[in-house]
């Protein structure tokens, strides 16, 4: 919507809006997987492309092992990591911008924020009212939903109770497996009862990896890639407003026709725009 009322909405402004959209999966990915984006090693990134990230106390935690010691998971003190300015997502930012982005306690939110106030200063007019003003609100709303939904999926674990008893239940089960086997398998119990155990085993840990799946078991950095090139139009031929009215009309409209024998038959309908061409000459020339 942002490319299609880019005139009301500005190229400046438009390029803003895209940025923000572009960077918005990759601080989601930060907030649910902390330090994803910091650098292992600060000394190799230069002093002018340094910045300090600071992870409030505030941000996502995993509740899996918290129990009732709250004060021992939430640390009080921010733990600062190192970003490189000329990498992504902030290398898409104005350099003010940036400065208040790293210290956000919530930067996905942060970027609906910035999303919404960029709406909400586009100019009225024929073509761009508050009805699309209002849509173009209601797609970030949904933005910031997915924040709290990625935060419930990675804090809402399974009890760590019920975890400790299943896997102590497996363990019993497959302990006292080989005096079952043993009768009529003979020597073959113990490999028998190790490939059962290794399957097993994979199940649960398949099962204890897939409560969290920010984690590693999906592959969120191709994910951001994919939308950043989609939003930024990355590889793919740029709309131009002022491109020729009837170049584009002819491109869209006539080669589909032109290339269907079964609009040979249809009624002639002319159709001009601005005198240059009509479709049946067109349709006759075929």
């Amino acid at each position: 919507m942002i490319r299609l009322y880019s005139k009301e909405v500005g190229s400046e402004r438009k390029q803003r809006v895209l940025n923000l959209v572009a960077a918005y999966p990759y601080l989601l990915r930060h907030h649910i997987r902390n330090n994803c984006l910091c650098e292992t090693d600060p000394t190799t990134i230069p002093e002018a492309s340094k910045m300090v990230l600071h992870d409030h106390s505030s941000m996502t935690i995993d509740t899996r092992y918290e129990g009732d010691a709250i004060s021992a998971a939430v640390s009080s003190e921010p733990r600062s990591c190192y970003v490189d300015r000329r990498n992504l997502p902030w290398s898409l930012f104005q350099e003010k911008i940036v400065e208040k982005l790293a210290t956000s306690r919530n930067r996905p939110l942060w970027v609906c924020d910035r999303l919404g106030r960029e709406i909400i200063s586009i100019p009225n007019g024929p073509n761009f009212t508050s009805r699309e003003r209002l849509t173009l609100l209601s797609k970030i709303e949904k933005l910031s939903d997915a924040i709290g939904q990625c935060e419930r999926i990675h804090q809402t674990a399974v009890p760590l109770n019920y975890a400790r008893h299943s896997l102590r239940s497996l363990t019993l089960w497959l302990f006292t497996l080989p005096f079952a086997l043993v009768k009529d398998l003979g020597l073959l119990t113990g490999p028998v009862t190790a490939g059962i155990a290794w399957l097993l085993f994979g199940v649960y840990q398949i099962g204890y990896s897939i409560e969290d799946p920010f984690q590693g078991t999906l592959r969120l950095s191709i994910l951001c890639d994919a939308i950043r090139r989609d939003v930024l139009g990355a590889g793919e031929e740029p709309v131009d407003a002022n491109d020729d009215v009837e170049q584009w009309a002819e491109k869209v409209y006539l080669e589909p026709i032109l290339l269907d024998e079964t609009f040979l038959d249809a009624p002639k309908l002319v159709s001009d725009l601005n005198g240059a061409w009509n479709v049946a000459e067109l349709i006759e020339a075929k």
